[in-house]
């Protein structure tokens, strides 16, 4: 029996997932902005144990709050993206460096990794909540690097969340180089009901095609374009637009933090926390989810 909860932080363009399991077991994928998110933790679970911390990629607004949680909580296990190919920065090797001197297993996913992460193994529980966390081939990487057109995003690792025919998929700042990996081994054939679309909704990540392909009923799209960021950029807007004729396509920034309960037969609620004044979990209780204005972001991405 599945139900779970599923929290989408607004930390301005970077990203924070939580999910909460039927059994209290809590997966963090990527951590920005630490006081948020230390909030949200403390406001979700009564216990400090984190069971398994998802790193996607070494860009700072996926990781910014990572080694105060490796501080501050019980930390069970750590995946990363591999970085051979780039080292990373100071801080990231941090939550490595952290990572081992607390003695938590660290796995530096180049593939394919399926995980239950309130028990079980395949295929005793198939259909129950499985959480697939899918890395770059290093084969990709290595052409990318030999082209000198490697980039960090392209180090992303992307998260699947299954649970009672209910999927979310999360993914990262996967770039076009990334879901034509995907597209070729059929990992991505199936659809989902929500997707964090990729790289705060830039062209590289997003296209249209791909949406339909997916088929998500809501898009969440991780970013605050009024804070002097490019995202999403006149693409990715336009192409949300589109979307959000026949869905909905919400941006962290106008819906504030958004929380997905799915209940035992795989049956989904949406609901968001904004609060003007602290844009806490812990400030006040969630509310509908607002629409958010495609028309109005894309005008301010046509060039004058």
């Amino acid at each position: 029996m599945c139900a779970l909860e599923i929290y989408v932080l607004n930390v301005g363009q970077g990203d924070t997932a939580i999910i909460k399991t039927p059994q209290d077991n809590i997966v963090v994928i990527d951590a920005y902005r630490p006081p948020k998110v230390k909030d949200a933790l403390d406001t979700i679970s009564a216990h400090r144990t984190i069971t398994h911390l998802v790193v996607t990629h070494p860009h700072l607004d996926h990781y910014s709050a990572v080694t105060g949680l490796l501080e501050d909580y019980d930390v069970e296990e750590v995946s990363l993206a591999p970085f051979w190919q780039y080292a990373g920065t100071p801080m990231y090797h941090e939550i490595i460096n952290a990572s081992e001197e607390e003695d938590i297993p660290v796995h530096f996913l180049a593939g394919y990794q399926r995980s239950y992460p309130d028990g079980g193994t395949y295929p005793a529980l198939e259909g129950e909540l499985c959480l697939e966390l899918l890395g770059p081939p290093n084969y990709i990487l290595e052409e990318l690097d030999r082209r000198h057109l490697l980039k960090p995003n392209h180090l992303s690792i992307l998260a699947r969340l299954n649970c009672e025919g209910f999927t979310m998929v999360f993914a990262a700042d996967a770039q076009m180089e990334n879901w034509a990996h995907y597209d070729r081994e059929g990992m991505l054939a199936e659809p989902c009901d929500v997707l964090r679309a990729a790289h705060h909704g830039s062209k590289r990540g997003t296209q249209f095609e791909r949406l339909e392909r997916l088929a998500p009923e809501l898009v969440i799209v991780s970013s605050d374009p009024a804070s002097g960021h490019e995202l999403p950029d006149l693409i990715g807007s336009a192409t949300f637009l589109e979307y959000a004729k026949d869905n909905t396509v919400a941006l962290t920034a106008i819906t504030g933090s958004i929380k997905i309960t799915v209940d035992a037969a795989g049956q989904y609620d949406v609901v968001s926390y904004r609060d003007p004044t602290a844009e806490l979990l812990s400030a006040h209780q969630p509310g509908p989810l607002p629409l958010t204005d495609w028309g109005a972001i894309l005008s301010t991405r046509v060039p004058a």
